[in-house]
């Protein structure tokens, strides 16, 4: 059983105190207790209260303490009992005396709330009792004797009410101790023995059951430490001590590492009635938080300025009225001027005099509202020449929000915003120059429809006489036949030639070059058509659009035993005409040339990219040669064998059709192994970004 130092704890009352533990067994008393009951202590502590004062269990008196010690227990509340008539034993086996008593019973917590300990605080009412007696067997209801019993019960009246109101605001003051932010204990005697300590210094020390121990004992950690020399020092002096962020190492009695923490503390001496020092009350606050922190702080600080100075910007900051006291070694060098004379408000007069005025009112206006800090201005550089830079500044606020200091920066955008002026010169010129170019294209697209009218003319004006030579030469040849027949003498070896090769040979080839010329003329018609034709974008189901041109060339893939394969595509919203056109003419072109030598395969593949889609269309043909990559894209321009009916227009269409829509084509290939087509278009074609 472990004992309780309760002499520490109630040694000056007057008042008789014993403690017990839940289970009724004495841990502790003061000299007043064992005064009225004239007993040892070693025949009391670990002895359960009613083995230690046995009574008749079933006696009134017996039941009486029982049910309130209970109760108690039952309740966690403190129970009275106004008079109890509870004898105790007398020494040397000399029998029991009779005695009265007024008790209080009061539960005690641990700083967590858990109840350990009922605190009992008798007073003996014997002699009142007895005057009670006295004066009800005197049979007097008046007079002296029912005075006496009046003043009597008066008396004992006022002792419980007393008790009472002393229960209650030793409660309330231990209320008080228990709930106080700061840490707080109390020290009884040279030797510093615990008598009190708050929940604020048992999480401190991370201990329990430290009261009736010596400071020595609770701990000894801090014995080394001079923490103990102190209290020794502050008992003999009377004089207390005031200690400021002072260290202390802590070991947890249930093991683990040793915590450093920092403490501001005041170890007060109390003094008893005669002015002699009689224990220590310790209060402070654990500021190991603040003590590691305005520390990160310094260290902050420095990392700051060694990162300020090892940077290209120029860096600086104010106090909160906007006043600088702090640049960087990019400022000095770079504006040239000695160090602290742009400090306050000097920094304005580095501004090129246009700015001055713009800048220091976009800066107040900032000071005022708190609002982030940005400009754009001219400030002079040390070679004298007014340079541009970007000023910005950030305020940094403490936990109030209020404003502390502000951190800006410069940074030299001279070389860019010159590239800007440049870019802005550029452009408007590219603008100017699209125009021109938008204008150019008109006129060439009107030309083409006007010249391929012109052209349609004569054209049909030589396909039709050379119909009419087709059917005179039908004529010549039935009257060469006969002559040849009849008399073939009259038919001259140049007569032979001329009718039988040179003018079916010159009318085959008038006729495949009006043919020719006609379909040129049509692509040059379709091509000016298609430039003036006004795009409609619309959703698109890409996979159902290409399913659509697979079936257009079903045929030719069957004729020459390919295949076309179609793999997930991205959908997009843009002109169906436009790009079954596009997909169209790439996938005849690579039907038209696969290599005979081997199975044809064509893939079309496609994957979105941000705002735009890509699609893929690969063969296994021909391919082209690198030279070739820009000039397939000319109009009348083709590579390779010209051993395929075409004229050179179909991959010039495709690229102008392509631009329209905001897109991009490119070519790869690689001769022998097959070649791969990559269109890029918009994912969503608008009328105004049309590229017309």
């Amino acid at each position: 059983m472990k004992t309780i130092n309760f002499e520490a704890l109630f040694s000056a009352s007057p008042n008789p105190y014993v403690l017990v533990d839940l289970s009724l067994t004495i841990v502790g008393m003061n000299e007043a207790y064992l005064n009225v009951t004239m007993r040892e202590r070693e025949d009391l502590i670990g002895r359960n209260m009613f083995d230690a004062f046995p009574s008749d269990p079933d006696s009134p008196s017996h039941r009486q303490l029982r049910n309130s010690f209970e109760k108690v227990i039952r309740e966690k509340l403190a129970d009275h009992l106004p008079l109890i008539e509870y004898a105790i034993p007398l020494p040397n086996g000399q029998g029991f005396e009779e005695r009265f008593w007024s008790a209080t019973h009061t539960p005690l917590f641990t700083h967590a709330g858990e109840m350990t300990f009922i605190l009992q605080h008798t007073v003996d009412v014997t002699e009142l009792q007895r005057l009670r007696v006295l004066a009800r067997s005197s049979g007097l209801s008046s007079g002296p004797s029912a005075l006496i019993e009046t003043d009597m019960f008066r008396r004992a009246q006022a002792v419980q009410e007393a008790n009472q109101a002393l229960t209650e605001e030793r409660q309330h003051l231990r209320g008080l101790f228990e709930q106080a932010p700061g840490f707080m204990a109390a020290l009884s005697g040279p030797d510093h023995v615990f008598t009190m300590a708050n929940a604020a210094y048992l999480r401190l020390i991370r201990r329990e059951n430290i009261v009736g121990k010596t400071v020595r004992e609770a701990l000894p950690e801090v014995v080394d430490q001079g923490f103990l020399a102190l209290l020794d020092r502050v008992h003999r002096s009377g004089q207390p001590f005031v200690g400021r962020s002072i260290r202390i190492v802590l070991e947890p009695s249930s093991g683990g590492a040793p915590e450093e923490r920092f403490l501001d503390f005041v170890y007060q001496p109390v003094f008893d009635p005669d002015g002699k020092v009689s224990g220590i009350f310790v209060q402070g606050h654990d500021v190991t938080e603040q003590k590691r922190n305005e520390e990160a702080l310094r260290e902050s600080e420095e990392r700051f300025r060694v990162i300020a100075n090892s940077i290209d910007q120029m860096i600086w900051a104010t106090q909160p009225n906007g006043s600088h006291d702090y640049y960087n070694q990019r400022w000095y060098e770079y504006t040239g001027v000695p160090e602290g004379t742009t400090d306050g408000e000097g920094w304005n007069g580095m501004f090129h005099p246009d700015d001055q005025d713009r800048a220091w009112g976009v800066w107040r206006q900032c000071l005022e509202t708190g609002e982030p800090y940005h400009i754009e201005y001219r400030l002079r550089h040390r070679s004298g020449q007014y340079r541009w830079v970007l000023g910005r500044a950030q305020p940094l606020r403490d936990d109030k929000g209020r404003i502390v200091r502000w951190y800006g920066s410069c940074t030299d955008i001279h070389d860019l915003k010159m590239a800007q002026e440049e870019t802005r010169r550029l452009a408007s010129m590219l603008t100017e120059r699209v125009a021109e170019l938008d204008e150019a294209n008109e006129e060439i697209q009107r030309f083409a429809y006007i010249v391929s009218h012109d052209l349609r003319a004569p054209l049909v004006n030589v396909m039709g006489f050379t119909s009419e030579l087709e059917a005179a030469q039908a004529e010549v040849d039935r009257f060469y036949r006969n002559v040849l027949e009849r008399d073939p003498g009259l038919v001259t070896q140049k007569a032979r030639t001329a009718v039988e090769i040179d003018l079916p040979e010159a009318i085959g080839f008038i006729r495949s070059s009006t043919v020719k010329m006609d379909r040129l003329i049509n692509a040059i018609l379709k091509l000016s058509r298609e430039g003036r034709r006004i795009l409609m974008p619309e959703p698109l189901n890409m996979s159902q659009v290409l399913e659509a041109q697979r079936q257009s060339v079903a045929h030719q893939l069957q004729e020459r035993g390919a295949d076309l394969v179609i793999e997930a595509l991205p959908d997009l919203t843009s002109d169906r005409f436009a790009l079954e056109q596009v997909f169209g003419n790439l996938i005849d072109n690579a039907v038209k040339y696969l290599d005979t030598g081997r199975a044809g395969r064509i893939v079309v593949r496609g994957r979105e990219l941000g705002e735009n889609v890509q699609y893929d269309i690969q063969d296994n043909g021909r391919g082209i040669d690198p030279k070739d990559f820009e000039r397939i894209f000319d109009l009348f321009r083709r590579s390779g064998v010209q051993d395929q009916q075409g004229e050179g227009i179909g991959l010039a269409h495709v690229r102008a059709l392509v631009r329209r829509l905001g897109g991009s084509i490119t070519v790869s290939s690689q001769l022998g192994q097959g070649s791969t087509f990559t269109v890029i278009l918009p994912k969503y074609l608008s009328m105004n970004s049309e590229a017309a």
